[in-house]
C-alpha cells in the first residue's frame, strides 16, 4: 500500500517538474516519499489510537522511547514498509494498555542485559557498523535503558522491552 501511494506521488512530481537539468530520478522520490509517508502514518495512526483510548499521552511517551532506543539500537526491519506500518502502529499502540507496574525493574533489568547482549544489532541493515561505532552505540542504548531505573515508568519500561527484543538476530 505504502509503495504504490508513493510509486504514484513520486511519478505525478516527477512529471510535473518542467526542468530537466533539475529533477530527480523516481527512484529518490519514491524513497524519499516511502520512508516519509511510512513515518507519519505511524504518528498519526498511533497517535489517534491514543487519543481515542484516552492514553494519549502515554502513547507518545511509548512512541518516543521507543523511538529513542531504536535510533542507536537498530534492530530487526519488516520486509515491506506497509508491514513496518502496521507492526509499530500495533506496538505502539498497545504498550499503555499493558499493565507491567510490578514487573517495571524486572524489565528494566532485562531491558539492560538484552542491550548489553544484541545493540547495536544492525544485521538488518545495509552495511556493517565499525567497531568504535559499535562501541558508541551500545554505550548511548545501555545510558537510555538505565535512565527509566531512574523514571520507573512503565510505558518505557515495556517500549524498551519490545525493542530490546528486536534486536535478537533471527534464526536462519
Amino acid at each position: 500500500m505504502i509503495e504504490k501511494v508513493s510509486h504514484f506521488l513520486a511519478v505525478k512530481i516527477h512529471n510535473a517538474n518542467p526542468d530537466t537539468d533539475k529533477k530527480e530520478s523516481v527512484e529518490v522520490l519514491l524513497y524519499s516519499l516511502s520512508i516519509t509517508l511510512n513515518y507519519l502514518l505511524i504518528l498519526f495512526f498511533s497517535l489517534l489510537i491514543g487519543f481515542l483510548t484516552n492514553k494519549f499521552a502515554e502513547t507518545i511517551v511509548a512512541m518516543i522511547s521507543f523511538i529513542a532506543l531504536r535510533i542507536f539500537s537498530k534492530g530487526y526491519h519488516a520486509k515491506t514498509l506497509t508491514t513496518c506500518f502496521v507492526l509499530t502502529t500495533a506496538i505502539i499502540a498497545v504498550i499503555p494498555h499493558v499493565p507491567v507496574r510490578e514487573y517495571t525493574s524486572i524489565t528494566n533489568i532485562l531491558n539492560v542485559i538484552l542491550v548489553l547482549i544484541f545493540a547495536p544489532n544492525g544485521s538488518f541493515e545495509e552495511g556493517t557498523i565499525s567497531k568504535s561505532r559499535a562501541r558508541l552505540l551500545k554505550g548511548a542504548s545501555v545510558l537510555i535503558v538505565a535512565s527509566n531505573f531512574l523514571m520507573s515508568s512503565q510505558v518505557v519500561a515495556l517500549s524498551f522491552l519490545i525493542q530490546s527484543l528486536l534486536l535478537i538476530p533471527k534464526r536462519r
